[in-house]
């Protein structure tokens, strides 16, 4: 009894070894022995009816017999075949889903492993796979290093613009007072001559001042973002002659880094739409609701072709720098340019979003 159990015991454990075996081998293999399978069978299954009533049928029934056959083995292993080839290519359609998300920009996708697919396949997908995660931890530090990069450039900017204020700009009145008091000089020449440097003294503190406000606006700190705007567009409507207007709808103060990115955004592409767009008209409209912000921009300019000014080592830096500044808050950028350019910004509100410095 006990050695029968041992028998039954081992016999049931050593199917899905068996199985498992198989599921493994190649696909080259599995077709030739599903064939080889349905030829032996057929051929001992045929055989021993052909003998069984080969006495009892005439010719045209021996005939008939054999084609019956045929067609049957012909359908058998058409079945087969299709059953075994579409289970065994089965990790080829994942891998193809796979890449086609991908590329769509869902970096999370993963190829699924399949127990029918080929040896081969299968190191193929955990090689795609192995892939993808090295991939998508190379993402993650280049936008760690983006984000360090991009305060590093603010916390420059900031400093500068200080230095031009603080320093410069002091500089610059203190010569500006020096000046006045030439004007009430005796010798013509000399008013003269104060006149001109007082001009071209207050010209340059103007230029230095407007440019530490375009480096880092005092208001986007001390008044929001759109106030800021709200300064920068009307200076922008008066240096560029470009019509500007601008629309904020249930805005009030947002995350600092939030703020700082829609400002930089919106600055880069006022830029762009003055310098390449040669439009004549821009608006800015901000929205917001309990979950997100969005910022559109819209010129009637000439446009331009996206992927081939992505491409572009000296455009292209702008609209890489935009995408960059919104994708470390969890955003997403949207450009089209039928019509003019039209660029919508979208970030989310919530306390996750990762910090830029301000």
């Amino acid at each position: 009894m006990a050695t029968n159990a041992s028998l039954t015991s081992a016999s049931s454990s050593g199917i899905p070894a068996l199985r498992s075996r198989l599921l493994a081998l190649p696909i080259f293999y599995k077709v030739l022995i599903a064939n080889t399978l349905i030829v032996v069978l057929g051929a001992v299954a045929g055989s021993s009816l052909t003998l069984s009533v080969s006495d009892y049928i005439s010719v045209t029934g021996k005939i008939e017999l054999i084609a019956f056959f045929a067609c049957l083995g012909t359908l058998l292993s058409v079945s087969v075949n299709f059953i075994v080839l579409k289970a065994a290519f089965s990790p080829l359609v994942e891998l193809e889903r796979t890449v086609d998300e991908v590329r769509t920009g869902n970096m999370t996708a993963r190829a699924s492993r399949s127990p029918y697919a080929d040896p081969h396949i299968e190191k193929l997908t955990d090689t795609v796979n192995e892939m993808l995660d090295s991939i998508d931890r190379y993402r993650t530090r280049l936008r760690a290093l983006s984000g360090e990069v991009l305060q590093a450039q603010e916390e420059e900017r900031k400093r500068v613009a200080r230095e031009l204020h603080d320093s410069t700009g002091q500089m610059l009145t203190g010569l500006l007072l020096r000046l006045k008091s030439l004007e009430s000089s005796s010798d013509p020449e000399v008013r003269k001559t104060a006149e001109d440097l007082l001009e071209i003294a207050a010209g340059t503190l103007d230029e230095v001042r407007r440019t530490a406000v375009e480096l880092r606006p005092p208001a986007l700190d001390d008044l929001g973002l759109v106030a800021a705007l709200r300064g920068y567009i009307g200076g922008f409507e008066a240096t560029t002659g470009i019509q500007a207007t601008f629309c904020a709808e249930n805005i009030g103060r947002l995350p600092s880094n939030v703020e700082l990115v829609l400002y930089r955004v919106i600055q880069e592409a006022l830029t762009n739409a003055a310098k390449h767009a040669h439009a004549s008209l821009v608006s800015v409209t901000l929205r917001t609701d309990a979950t997100s912000v969005e910022a559109r921009i819209d010129d009637n300019g000439r446009g331009f072709d996206v992927p081939a000014v992505l491409r572009s080592r000296k455009r292209g830096l702008g609209l890489f720098g935009m995408r960059e500044r919104v994708g470390l808050t969890g955003g997403s950028l949207d450009i089209s340019c039928r019509d003019g350019a039209h660029i919508v910004v979208r970030i989310p509100l919530s306390p996750s979003l990762e910090r830029l410095s301000a």
